[in-house]
């Protein structure tokens, strides 16, 4: 079971990987007559007026027998990003019982300095990632020119679905390709931590068939800023096709998994459903990002994924 908590982990984390971005079914016919990449080129380059920003991010993950949910809030200022949060996993076995764990956590991000705090089960570890760190470091931070050209050029279309003196709400149709080789680029220069990977060869074809599934996948995201501080009041975004065709490429490679596993792929590749909503939330907010006072004492370790680290007890119901 821990093998395969381990490997959904990665899975969990590539989707994250492949882009805080899409979802919609927002009718076009209500934009109003404005060029949606001049608005998307504003939004994206202009200066957040607050650097400081809370935010609660909801993402699920739906596949038959199997349900998961992360539920975090955050806080950003500057380059620093603090979240806390959890996730849940009920598991329906064959006999019709249920089983489920959970999992806390916190993150402590300081620019090229991270170190997530986690409670597996009794006891809270934590570990310290400068991969992750960079990556984040770079997501929150204030788009430059060049990093502006670099994203409206993933970008195959906008669509300004409302526009008012206070708020523009957009849909976004992002250039699978493009995406694709953003993934085999941050996955060659961003080799994977010591404790990251335990099986660099895993890892590696884990990354070749999340860049295969993005270039299949169908990308796109809502997306609502605030135009008097250029901030982001929600973002709404559906990874169900990413996660489908990525399992799908899996399961076309020569491989000798356990077949529970390939059952776990079938499912995803055909059945599998994760969205994500995220939304602003008031300044007030911020006192709920907080580490755990026994969190402090946490156990540090040299590896996220290792079997003795993150052994759960599931009590069935």
């Amino acid at each position: 079971m821990n093998k395969l908590i381990n490997w959904g982990g990665r899975v969990f984390a590539g989707a994250l990987l492949c882009g805080s971005m899409m979802l919609g079914t927002a009718s076009a016919e209500e934009a109003p007559a404005i060029d949606g990449m001049e608005a998307f080129r504003e939004a994206i380059s202009a200066p957040v007026q607050n650097p400081k920003q809370v935010f609660r991010q909801d993402l699920q993950f739906f596949v038959p027998a199997l349900r998961a949910e992360l539920g975090m809030t955050g806080y950003t200022k500057g380059h620093n990003l603090q979240i806390t949060g959890g996730v849940e996993v009920v598991f329906i076995g064959d006999d019709g019982k249920t089983s489920d764990w959970k999992i806390p956590f916190f993150l402590d991000q300081k620019k090229k300095e991270m170190t997530i705090y986690f409670k597996p089960d009794k006891k809270w570890f934590k570990f310290q990632t400068p991969t992750l760190a960079a990556a984040a470091a770079d997501g929150i931070a204030t788009p430059d020119e060049q990093n502006v050209e670099e994203i409206i050029s993933s970008v195959k279309s906008v669509t300004v679905l409302r526009e008012t003196d206070a708020q523009r709400t957009m849909l976004v149709q992002l250039d699978n390709d493009k995406m694709a080789d953003l993934i085999a680029n941050y996955s060659q220069q961003n080799p994977p931590d010591k404790g990251t990977a335990d099986d660099p060869e895993v890892h590696n074809t884990f990354m070749s068939c999340l860049e295969q599934g993005m270039r299949r996948a169908n990308v796109w995201y809502v997306w609502t800023v605030d135009k008097s501080t250029w901030q982001t009041i929600t973002m709404s975004y559906n990874l169900s096709s990413v996660v489908q065709e990525t399992a799908r490429v899996a399961l076309e490679q020569p491989h000798t998994w356990p077949k529970e596993l390939d059952d776990i792929l079938t499912r995803i590749a055909y059945y599998s459903d994760m969205k994500s909503y995220t939304i602003s939330l008031n300044n007030d907010a911020k006192k709920l990002v907080v580490l755990p006072e026994e969190a402090k004492t946490a156990e540090k370790v040299e590896d996220l994924f290792e079997d003795s680290t993150v052994t759960v007890t599931v009590p069935a119901k």
